[in-house]
């Protein structure tokens, strides 16, 4: 088997460009239960909880040498973030965490966290 080296992908995070080496998407559906009176289990509904995304790669300094005051700021903001994924369109996006590292590169290596409670919508094209 022939594997080809992946190239990072431009993904658009609010007003962001991160170069995505690797991504995450994860969503669970809660389950509430209760026992009946006869002491059975009955399930009660579902819920969907938030979507979760995690996006790693590397933020060019020459690109926006502001972007982790961006990406700050969006975490303490209000304002809703939309998020580009190749096709996949996220909307209302809360960005919930960040991690940075600068370790004298070009670059920096950042891994942004967030949660949406909408579906992905997908784009008519790819986006890179």
């Amino acid at each position: 088997m022939d594997f080809k080296v992946k190239k990072p992908f431009l993904v658009t995070i609010g007003t962001l460009k991160l170069y995505c080496e690797s991504m995450t998407v994860s969503g669970e559906t809660t389950l509430p239960v209760a026992t009946s009176v006869m002491g059975n289990t009955v399930r009660m509904g579902k819920t969907r909880q938030p979507t979760r995304l995690s996006f790693t790669g590397r933020v060019y300094n020459a690109d926006n040498p502001m972007a982790l005051a961006g990406v700050a700021d969006n975490m303490n903001g209000v304002e809703n973030v939309e998020i580009i994924y190749k096709n996949l369109r996220y909307i209302r996006c809360v960005v919930t965490g960040y991690k940075a590292v600068d370790s004298g590169n070009e670059y920096i290596e950042l891994t942004v966290t967030a949660e949406t409670n909408n579906i992905a919508y997908l784009l008519d094209e790819v986006t890179e």
